[in-house]
């Protein structure tokens, strides 16, 4: 089934997420604050991962410090 112009441009565009209208020319599914949202979380969890990963690389020495060789 092929899809007509004019349906497409006649069809409401809306936010995944609130489902508040999405501008018109906007090239996202999200509307601008659900995307800035998504923005502050994704900011949080990567510092978090980044100093997860800073600790566990400081334990490494410490932890081979510990292993007894053959």
């Amino acid at each position: 089934m092929k899809v007509k112009k004019d349906d497409f441009a006649n069809k409401e565009r809306v936010c995944k997420k609130c489902g508040d209208p999405l501008r018109s020319t906007s090239k996202y599914k999200y509307c601008d604050n659900c995307r800035r949202e998504k923005a502050k979380v994704r900011k949080e969890m990567g510092g978090a991962a980044i100093s997860l990963c800073a600790l566990a690389l400081s334990c490494v020495p410490i932890v081979r410090n510990f292993i007894k060789k053959d």
